[in-house]
């Protein structure tokens, strides 16, 4: 078993990892190291290492996921750098955007500030100034004082027939620098003017349907301090060069002055149009676009096809919705705020919503092989128990129960798992070998509906069995089992699955609530039915280490394709297949036929696909399709007998379950594509 690893160098600092997250992106460019393997999944790593030049511990924070240690920012925050324009020398944890000194201050790139009712914004060494222009999308306007920008308001909360929530931003297709919240009940809409950016027009950019542009490359500051003077610095605008306190002009809209490297600018802001996409650009020497001339004005809008008289609004989707003003369509959508979501939470879009939001994700516990189980919070560890047991419960509320019953399979110390059954209330599923399924004890066929109960279909070659309490099961009735739970069951489960609460070092608890440490200890306490639910007398087994020697060699070479196999290479860096790797060999060890070692190979590979890497044209590389290899049988020793070899070569595709001793051939089971699957980790 591996030891987790408690004292980390600077090669636990993951590339991939902090690459993901803009904010570290640079930091890439001196971390040096290969990713780290862990075994305690969703748990925070410490970094300590007498190699690290500093402390980081403030700077990253690292945890667990999916075998590897991932590192994201920590404890210090660092300044966004994502839109920064001019960079200064690191120092610390955080590289540095140029500020702005103002009237004595210093102030950080990206900050904005009031002052006597203008708005100040510092932009990489340039300082903005501007005052906002209001808009009152409404009739019958009221005055108050200390609103946004002493603006007049309206009192419905409505612009365009888009409702405007409480704290959440709207803007104007047409518009996209005037911004719309509800206050207090009250609706207030301001334009604001862009901020003056330190590169050249030709350097710009604008993103689909933001207000502002922004700088395509950061450039270094090239003016730094000199040493032991005090001389005042010039500014640098594009490619133009400002001595201290001289004035210069950005455009008709803007006048600057360089103020000892801060460049000082006062923006007019341009009036929100009535006559929006139909505006004409400014005349030459003017700042602001017109409006054309209308002869005739129009009392309805014709957009695709069909006709909406003046005044009338129409939704669009979630988040745009539209009126017509005059002949004029006049759209407003609602503006989703950056979320980033805990480990534990997934970023979904729910039905109806127009803003995406972090829900805890559902959990996933797989049984496979000889049997090894992955616990909803990805502990992964093997139990060779031959008897019935309690897979997983809801053992605070008693809404369901799952029992499997795990069959020596004529070996003296393997096991695979041959049926499994769902209890719900009065309602009892069972799922045995063959795929054959039972409700309340009488055989059913496929598709199948439990009124109010559960839908159970077959697809694949696997059955299907989606509960409506929020229980799914997939079988492939040869061993194979993935139990999918809603996060509503979240801390309320027991068994040999886990508790499901994010955190896997504790779901080794027995039946009693102790928590253990040894495996068999474990799963034997949750053995269900007595001693005649057991196929063989309960000893511990020995593991790989009871492998012959003479069987070793071929045992490894059939499960190093994990290592030396391209169609893995994309998966091995998102999760560690060390785990199906030993679960490979301790198969492969213990079963007399040839393929049970394809068990690890496509549990993997159903993983791979839940992480975006879906591995291709594996199987045959893994020896699980076509004839054995003439190696594998030279000799004739026993162990992966002669007779093993399968009457149908054709193994489909990853969702593919293996098939012990070739007892029968089948399609594949699906795989599940799940938007919500948790990116299981062990």
């Amino acid at each position: 078993m591996r030891r987790p690893p408690t004292t980390l160098a600077v090669a636990c600092l993951v590339l991939l990892a902090v690459c993901a997250d803009p904010v570290l992106a640079d930091v890439a460019s001196f971390i040096k190291g290969d990713r780290a393997p862990c075994s305690n999944e969703g748990e925070v790593v410490r970094l300590q290492d007498s190699k690290l030049k500093q402390d980081w511990s403030s700077c990253f924070r690292c945890i667990c996921k999916n075998g590897f240690v991932e590192c994201r920012k920590g404890a210090e925050e660092c300044a966004l750098m994502e839109d920064c324009a001019v960079v200064m020398p690191r120092e610390g944890c955080c590289a540095r955007c140029k500020g702005c000194w103002y009237n004595g201050t210093e102030h950080a790139s990206h900050t904005e500030w009031n002052d006597d009712g203008k708005l100040l914004r510092c932009e990489a060494g340039v300082v903005t100034i501007s005052r906002p222009e209001c808009y009152v999308p409404c009739d019958s306007p009221k005055h108050q004082r200390h609103t946004h920008y002493n603006c007049p308001v309206c009192e419905e909360c409505i612009i365009n027939g888009q409702p405007v929530w409480e704290g959440r931003d709207v803007r104007i297709s047409e518009e996209p620098c005037l911004s719309c919240r509800c206050v207090r009940g009250a609706l207030s809409c301001t334009k604001r003017a862009c901020p003056v950016l330190p590169c050249a027009v030709s350097q710009q950019y604008t993103p689909s349907g933001e207000c502002c542009p922004r700088c395509l490359h950061p450039t270094a500051d090239k003016i730094l301090p000199i040493s032991g003077y005090s001389l005042p610095k010039p500014c640098i605008i594009g490619k133009e060069y400002h001595a201290h306190l001289s004035p210069f002009r950005v455009d008709p809209c803007t006048d600057c002055t360089c103020m000892n490297g801060t460049a000082v600018c006062t923006r007019h802001t341009c009036p929100v149009l009535t006559c929006g996409a139909r505006a004409l650009p400014p005349p030459p020497g003017k700042c602001c676009p017109e409006c054309p001339q209308i002869e005739e004005a129009n009392t309805a809008c014709v957009v695709a096809g069909k006709t909406y008289q003046d005044g009338e609004t129409w939704q669009l989707d979630a988040c745009k919705s539209c009126e017509c003003h005059g002949g004029e369509p006049r759209c407003a959508m609602e503006r989703c705020k950056t979320m980033s979501c805990p480990s534990d939470q997934t970023l979904r879009q729910l039905p109806g919503q127009c803003c995406p939001k972090c829900v805890d994700i559902d959990g996933i516990c797989t049984v496979f092989g000889d049997p090894h189980y992955k616990t909803f919070d990805g502990k992964f560890y093997s139990f060779q128990g031959s008897c019935k047991y309690q897979l997983v419960s809801d053992c605070k509320n008693h809404t369901f129960s799952i029992r499997i019953s795990n069959d020596a399979r004529n070996t003296s110390h393997s096991s695979w798992t041959r049926t499994a059954t769902l209890r719900i209330g009065s309602t009892k599923i069972n799922m045995g070998k063959k795929m054959r399924i039972k409700v309340n004890g009488e055989r059913v066929t496929l598709p199948n509906t439990i009124n109010g109960v559960a839908d159970i279909s077959r697809s694949n070659g696997s059955v299907i069995l989606k509960a409506n309490i929020g229980v799914q099961m997939l079988w492939d009735g040869d061993g194979f089992l993935e139990v999918t739970v809603s996060s509503s069951y979240k801390g309320k489960l027991c068994g040999l699955c886990g508790n499901f609460n994010s955190v896997a070092r504790d779901d080794m608890r027995s039946r009693d609530g102790r928590l253990l440490t040894d495996t068999w200890r474990f799963g034997s306490s949750w053995r269900v039915g007595g001693h005649r639910a057991c196929t063989r007398k309960q000893e511990r087994p020995g593991g790989i280490s009871r492998c012959r020697q003479s069987k070793l060699p071929k045992v490894r070479r059939l499960c190093r394709v994990f290592d030396h196999h391209k169609a893995f290479a994309e998966c091995a860096a998102k999760v560690n297949p060390h785990n199906y790797k030993e679960a490979c060999l301790l198969d492969a060890c213990s079963c007399t036929g040839y393929r049970c070692h394809c068990a690890a190979y496509r549990a993997y590979a159903r993983e791979c696909a839940r992480v975006g890497a879906e591995p291709l044209n594996w199987v045959h590389a893994a020896f699980c399709e076509g004839p054995p290899p003439q190696w594998l049988n030279r000799g004739g020793r026993k162990g992966f007998g002669r007779s093993a070899t399968p009457k149908d070569t054709n193994l489909l595709n990853i969702g593919a379950l293996p098939k012990r001793n070739n007892s029968r051939s089948r399609p594949p089971p699906p795989i599940l594509h799940y938007k919500n699957l948790r990116q299981q980790n062990y």
